[in-house]
């Protein structure tokens, strides 16, 4: 990005211009300059973003002011060799006529620029730092830090590739403290003011209580899924706890009805023990008239002697 290398031959290329051409063909490239404010303005142009109207995204319009500040002061600095750079003021007031048009404006990439493999690394974690905070909304949220922000890195990594230590500590130290208030703001608006997302309601899964051969005392292991039961129906109290109690086939009709009453009786005296209302209660003896695992008559089947909850 450094210009100061072709001085030379801009000069002479300015000189040949000016002998060969009438001077009419001088026209610069801003509105009222004159060619005596510097002497290749014909040949870059550094200040045309100068009296474009910029009303639009917060963000953009600092962008816009910053980088012809910039532009300004690079181009503006020639009587100055060691802070003369028009390619750099190019640079900036491109960026600047960019942002005026509410179009997107990076900052400068560390690969882009002439560092020292420490200062690489620094403007990596700088930019890093950067864009994490944009990415938490600081564009929005501090719209004028997060452009001084943006305009005062690729200030002050411009200013260290051409060795100038006073810029590019100043521009630093800029940064700094935009990125303080960009941080500030982001962090807060999204955790402090109604950004916390509500969490979504419990949904219970269903459960199955299996029991023995003829039996309508829980298990050991049923007694374990009665525990689970409980806590999501306490933790859901809005919920209907609904119940549907099977046997397998083997005995006869009535006495497998009553053997599923019974089961189903055991599954609500041990939620209500647990503190669930009754009320809440709905059950469903079925005998073997519903079978969860489809078999013939009088067969013994573990996966029929139990009792199905679901939450409603």
């Amino acid at each position: 990005m450094k210009a100061k290398g072709i001085l030379l031959f801009g000069v002479c290329a300015a000189l040949l211009l000016f002998v060969s051409m009438p001077a009419k063909a001088f026209v610069f490239n801003t509105p009222n300059e004159n060619v005596f404010s510097h002497p290749f303005g014909s040949l870059f142009d550094t200040r045309s973003g100068m009296d474009l109207e910029n009303d639009g995204i917060p963000f953009n319009q600092g962008l816009y002011t910053g980088y012809v500040a910039l532009s300004d002061e690079r181009g503006d600095a020639w009587w100055g060799i060691n802070a003369w750079d028009f390619v750099d003021a190019e640079l900036f007031n491109h960026k600047a006529r960019t942002a005026a048009r509410n179009s997107i404006v990076l900052p400068e990439h560390p690969l882009d620029r002439e560092l020292s493999d420490e200062d690489r690394i620094i403007f990596r974690d700088a930019l890093e730092r950067l864009r994490a905070a944009f990415d938490r909304g600081g564009r929005s949220e501090a719209a004028a830090d997060a452009a001084k922000a943006q305009v005062s890195y690729d200030c002050w990594i411009e200013a260290t590739e051409d060795g100038r230590a006073d810029d590019a500590a100043a521009c630093k130290a800029a940064f700094e403290d935009a990125m303080k208030e960009v941080e500030f703001w982001a962090t807060y608006k999204l955790t402090e003011i109604g950004y916390i997302a509500e969490e979504p309601p419990l949904q219970p899964q269903s459960y199955l209580v299996y029991f023995d051969f003829d039996k309508s005392n829980l298990t050991s292991e049923g007694a374990s899924t009665m525990a689970d039961v409980i806590r999501d129906a306490l933790a859901a109290p809005n919920t209907t706890v609904r119940l549907v109690a099977h046997t397998d086939t083997s005995g006869s009709l009535n006495y497998n009805q009553a053997l599923s009453e019974r089961r189903a009786n055991t599954v609500i005296s041990g939620l209500i023990d647990g503190g669930v209302s009754a009320e809440r209660i709905v059950s469903d003896p079925v005998g073997e008239t519903q079978p969860l695992v489809d078999t013939g008559d009088g067969v013994r089947e573990q996966g029929n002697r139990v009792v199905e909850i679901d939450f409603m």
